[in-house]
């Protein structure tokens, strides 16, 4: 009988731990649930913006180098000594400009007394003429006084023409790109002494393939960046060539650059050409875009902010961080005004918890 009491009594006690138990009088054995507003564990932090509608165009880019129109070597047309010179390297010179001048006191005289004999020789030929007229000249006479007065003439204006060219001038209007001489130099003809080009404009010539051409216009603006010292402008496409470069399968477009930038020739620059442009495009940023394999994909936040909907899209013209989408799956339309992560997106999956932070920001 006390060992019946015995085995009760010990099988009694498991069953009183578990009423406690049940019961909740140990608060550790309970299950702890998350604070009322507390942001749940597995929330994905992320950021999106607004799909949105824009215009948006399909670019051609491509590099090239830029070059002047008119640029040429001024050279010295006659022997002397360098007197002066009058203009310096990025000077703005007008066509006719005086560059430089060279000692001509030589020529000046020269050109005095080449004027003067031909003068005396053209007053001898009209008297012979008269004479002549009234027969009291000879025709050989004549022919010689006719002659000699010619030749006078021409000496003086070889003269005159050496006189000038001791001024030597610029040929057509532009800025001064070298100087090869200095004053004092002995230059005899040919001896270069400026480099002048004329910068406005400046022309780029670049390869097109022959399937964008026929969307090409002259006078199309084109969009010219050079990276060497972040300054971007406008160009116009001043020519388009009438023929295919058979090896490339491409077409000379010559671009020109006016208004006085601050490019140069030999400038290396990229330029993007607008081919077709979309108006009213679905926009969003490029960072949206997930890649899967071939297919795309992005994800919208819902109107509660806490969870996404994973949406394959079609993308469609890119220009710098923007992206058309051009379609998506026939039963989940995107739409302007749709959030979208923008950040994070990479790490998500349909139907995962996120954590918008802040919310959304622009597109």
């Amino acid at each position: 009988m006390a060992s019946t009491y015995g085995w009760l009594r010990w099988m009694a006690v498991p069953a009183m731990v578990v009423a406690l138990t049940g019961c909740g009088g140990s608060g550790e054995a309970a299950t702890a649930t998350p604070a009322e507003g507390e942001p749940e564990e597995d929330a994905i932090a992320v950021r999106a913006a607004e799909a949105s509608l824009s215009s948006l165009s399909e670019l051609y880019s491509t590099t090239a180098t830029l070059r002047a129109d008119k640029q040429a070597t001024v050279t010295a047309r006659t022997v002397g000594v360098v007197q002066e010179l009058l203009v310096e390297e990025g000077d703005l010179v007008t066509e006719g400009q005086a560059l430089a001048r060279l000692e001509n006191e030589e020529q000046r005289i020269s050109a005095t007394r080449a004027r003067s004999t031909a003068e005396t020789r053209q007053r001898e030929f009209e008297r012979a003429e008269s004479l002549h007229e009234q027969g009291l000249l000879s025709d050989e006479a004549f022919d010689t006084a006719r002659r000699e007065s010619q030749e006078a003439q021409h000496s003086a204006e070889l003269a005159d023409l050496e006189h000038r060219r001791t001024t030597i001038r610029a040929p057509f209007t532009g800025r001064v790109l070298q100087r090869h001489i200095d004053a004092g130099a002995t230059v005899s003809s040919g001896t270069a002494v400026y480099d002048l080009a004329d910068l406005d404009p400046l022309y780029a010539d670049i390869g097109v393939p022959e399937r964008h051409v026929a969307r090409l216009a002259v006078g199309q603006t084109v969009r010219l960046n050079a990276d060497a010292f972040d300054h971007t402008t406008e160009a116009r496409i001043e020519r388009i060539a009438p023929l295919v470069d058979i090896e490339t399968g491409t077409v000379k477009v010559t671009l020109a650059v006016r208004g006085g930038s601050k490019l140069r020739p030999g400038t290396f620059v990229r330029t993007d050409v607008v081919i077709d442009t979309h108006h009213d495009a679905l926009v969003v940023p490029r960072s949206a875009l997930v890649s899967e394999g071939r297919r795309w994909h992005v994800f919208r936040v819902d109107d509660a902010g806490t969870h996404v909907e994973r949406i394959e899209v079609q993308p469609g013209f890119e220009e710098g961080d923007r992206v058309e989408i051009a379609g998506s799956e026939a039963d989940v339309v995107l739409t302007a005004g749709d959030s979208i992560v923008v950040v994070g997106a990479a790490a998500l999956s349909d139907g995962a918890r996120v954590d918008t932070g802040s919310g959304r920001e622009p597109s």
